[in-house]
């Protein structure tokens, strides 16, 4: 009984160490999409106007969701999941 709480502890606190931050989201972007997409970035800052920027990061603690918007005069759009250091992009 011991062993599969200890196994579920340990690759919890693996997950919480490889979660993603806002800055590796916004490399994966620059990787993924190149000059287009760090273009989007800075657009997205711009218009934000709040300090937080344009991306943010809603984090649970084993994983986070990125979404750009939600507050000033771009809607709130979810665009990806990390977890355990890699994205999983939201398709609409």
């Amino acid at each position: 009984m011991k062993l599969p709480v200890l196994i579920l502890i340990v690759v919890a606190a693996i997950l919480a160490f490889t979660n993603p931050s806002e800055a590796d989201y916004r490399e994966h972007v620059r990787q993924e999409a190149g000059i287009a997409g760090t273009v989007g970035l800075a657009v997205a800052d711009i218009v934000s106007g709040g300090s937080k920027g344009g991306v943010q990061r809603q984090n649970f603690l084993l994983a986070s969701k990125f979404y750009v918007g939600g507050d000033g005069v771009l809607p709130r759009e979810d665009v990806a999941w990390g977890i355990a250091g890699q994205f999983i992009d939201i398709k609409k």
